[in-house]
């Protein structure tokens, strides 16, 4: 991916590692992107946090995306 591909807007799959909290992973995430492509700013938001002591998918998403995170919000979700 470009960093024009992380502006326009991607959905990212994060399996969140066990204490972590969902706003580490956005801060490792934008960070990662930031220092990868040179970027000054780029928006990184999740749709839904997960408890710091649960693992599993958490949904990101990035650049003009952020808008549409209710979208994903919801949708139903499963617990196991």
């Amino acid at each position: 991916m470009t960093a024009e591909d992380y502006k326009t807007g991607q959905v990212l799959l994060i399996d969140k590692p066990l204490g972590w909290t969902s706003f580490q992973v956005v801060n490792k995430v934008r960070w990662l992107i930031r220092k990868q492509f040179g970027l000054k700013k780029i928006k990184v938001g999740h749709a839904g946090t997960l408890d710091p002591l649960a693992t599993g998918l958490l949904i990101l998403c990035t650049g003009k995306l952020t808008k549409n995170i209710e979208a994903f919000q919801a949708q139903a979700k499963e617990y196991t």
